[in-house]
């Protein structure tokens, strides 16, 4: 059987149990609850795409004062997202408050689309657990989901050749598809490269999960200095305009209506990532792989342009070079 996401978590709290009392909220914004947790799902974004997302209501960038204030609140997405990767995080444009997601830009109609989502609702709280630790707040730790893994027989829809699992289809597709080529591999990610871009396609500990990322050093001499830190932030939420001529589009990475995780690791180092879940002995494989595909590549292109734009005080390439 294939579900899309919303219908899916719907038939879910149907059945009772952890996850329970689904309601629509708005004309385009339903809710249910996981445990002691309160998930909205925005209708539209949960048909093709993934769009689980929670509020921590303690943390709220509205209510920092001063840049230390600040620092903290930001790094606290930096540890989740580095410590729970597939995670992503950002401030609620509107209200403030730290929100915490489980999205993907393609999902589709998935088969079992119910181990995916148990999968992602884990991975939610699993995030919250971690923001929670960080601020100093009572936290458990979340229960890895008993699931049963699909051995192999990942693909996207072309030929018969198959996989044994999720990343090694979706580098095999940027290959085919976008002329990426592999440079390396080891245990837990496929470096590949197109042109001056690298994506690094990233094992999960499910065979279904992956995630696509590309890096970038040029923040690193302004990472540790919180002003500077706290000033590239406050960029990051904000809309980028398109460079190229004649173009009106813009890219927010901090959206709630996109899905690009962005996060500083310990050193400094900048990721863009995207998070999908991929499946077996199916040809939607291949429209979902277009989505997140295409996603990471935007955000690689508005990074950019955010970087063109950007002093050198607080991005350079120049500066950040390794010795």
């Amino acid at each position: 059987m294939r579900d899309n996401a919303l219908s899916t978590v719907a038939r879910l709290a149907e059945l009772g149990g952890e996850i329970h009392s689904f309601r629509q909220t708005e004309s385009d914004m339903a809710e249910v609850r996981y445990k002691d947790l309160n998930i909205q799902l925005p209708v539209v974004g949960n048909l093709l795409s993934l769009r689980l997302h929670t509020s921590i209501d303690q943390c709220n960038i509205r209510l920092c004062n001063t840049v230390s204030e600040k620092a903290f609140a930001y790094r606290c997405i930096d540890h989740v997202c580095t410590t729970c990767e597939g995670v992503r995080a950002f401030f609620d444009p509107l209200s403030g408050a730290l929100t915490l997601g489980v999205q993907s830009a393609g999902f589709d109609e998935q088969f079992r689309a119910d181990t995916l989502i148990d999968v992602a609702l884990f991975m939610l709280e699993e995030g919250v657990m971690e923001a929670r630790k960080y601020l100093g707040l009572p936290f458990t730790e979340a229960e890895r989901p008993r699931v049963t893994q699909w051995q192999g027989g990942f693909h996207y829809g072309e030929g018969f050749r198959t996989f044994a699992t999720a990343t090694e289809a979706f580098a095999h597709f940027m290959e085919r598809k976008y002329q990426s080529r592999e440079v390396t591999r080891d245990a837990t990610s496929i470096l590949l490269e197109s042109g001056p871009v690298q994506y690094d396609v990233r094992f999960f500990g499910w065979r279904f999960g992956y995630m696509v990322t590309t890096a970038t050093r040029g923040f690193k001499h302004a990472y540790t200095d919180d002003e500077r830190y706290v000033s590239i932030q406050e960029r990051l939420a904000c809309p980028v305009q398109s460079r190229e001529p004649h173009s009106e589009l813009t890219w927010n990475f901090r959206s709630p209506e996109l899905s690009a995780i962005a996060y500083f690791q310990p050193d400094g180092t900048f990721v863009l990532g995207e998070y999908g879940f991929g499946n077996v002995n199916t040809d939607k494989n291949g429209t979902v792989f277009e989505r997140v595909a295409g996603a990471q590549m935007l955000n690689v292109k508005f990074m950019t342009f955010l970087a063109e734009e950007l002093p050198d005080e607080l991005y350079s390439d120049e500066s950040n070079r390794p010795n």
